[in-house]
């Protein structure tokens, strides 16, 4: 099906820059969300364009949108199977945003009844979209966290809790987890309602404070805060909060790419190949994945 003629806005709004003539189409789509469970998820805002469109106007336009990610696909690229990606925050230009890519798959199966197979970004990382039910799903390749004494040293003064352990991945523009003295392995509670609303209702992490101008200085990787909640391999649950002042965003509302390293580690520390992740971020996130092979699958 071929792009309408039309510029299709779902914003309340029309920005000056909506009159672009390079700008083909723009909406909105969440992702991540569950309702029942009082979670908002994270939306992104979606801009199909024809040519002529710069790096610079491209954060121009992000920076007068209040989503956390404006993603920007060329519009003669999005009915091939391979299609360029980018992805910007108010501030600057971002690496890698799983949540915004499953927002611009599903956008296009909505609309249009296609999507490519594979997305790829400025530093031609390859994002695979599976499609199930008329959903996207997300498929990353793995990156494996390693333990790190220097990244817990630095991290120690930015928390609220003393620091248990620390994983990178990465000493540049990489991730790191970072797990709490609380107990880390603390089991389930088998009298707790197996129902998952309840189980969100767990605050955790929702207390812990972060200094983000502290965070900023000391360490150069985003930090994944991690505590798993059940370790059951069929119901397994594990809350999270994602950090990363030193990209512009303080902390990220739901956070697809951490996926990509939480879903490891958490194989490494307990066997899990598959878990619901609770973003406990203001909003709240409702993340789910698989892990096979090396690779993690999103939804």
């Amino acid at each position: 099906m071929q792009a309408k003629d039309n510029t299709l806005c779902l914003t309340k709004r029309k920005p000056k820059w909506l009159t672009l003539r390079c700008i083909k189409l723009t909406s909105t789509e969440s992702v991540f969300y569950s309702p029942a469970n009082n979670l908002k998820g994270s939306s992104a805002l979606i801009v199909i364009y024809k040519i002529g469109l710069t790096s610079k106007t491209m954060q121009y336009i992000a920076s007068q949108s209040n989503h956390p990610a404006t993603v920007f696909l060329k519009q003669n690229e999005i009915t091939k199977r391979h299609c360029n990606i980018r992805w910007f925050n108010q501030t600057s230009e971002i690496k890698r945003c799983g949540h915004g890519t499953l927002a611009a798959a599903n956008f296009l199966i909505k609309y249009f009844g296609y999507c490519p197979e594979v997305f790829i970004s400025m530093s031609n990382e390859r994002f695979t979209i599976r499609v199930k039910k008329q959903r996207a799903q997300l498929l990353l390749k793995s990156i494996e966290p390693k333990k790190s004494e220097l990244a817990k040293g630095e991290l120690q003064s930015v928390f609220s809790l003393a620091i248990k352990a620390a994983y990178s991945a990465g000493e540049n523009n990489g991730y790191t987890v970072v797990l709490f003295n609380e107990e880390f392995n603390k089991e389930f509670n088998k009298e707790f309602s197996k129902e998952f609303s309840k189980d969100v209702e767990k605050d955790d992490l929702k207390s812990l404070h972060a200094d983000f101008k502290a965070l900023s200085k000391l360490h150069k990787n985003a930090v994944i805060a991690l505590s798993i909640k059940n370790k059951d391999k069929k119901n397994a649950i594990a809350n999270f909060r994602y950090f990363a002042p030193q990209f512009g965003v303080n902390e990220d509302s739901a956070t697809g790419s951490a996926v990509s390293v939480i879903a490891p580690l958490l194989f490494k520390l307990h066997g899990l190949n598959k878990a619901k992740l609770i973003q406990q971020s203001n909003n709240g996130a409702l993340l789910s994945y698989e892990f096979s092979n090396a690779k993690v699958v999103i939804y």
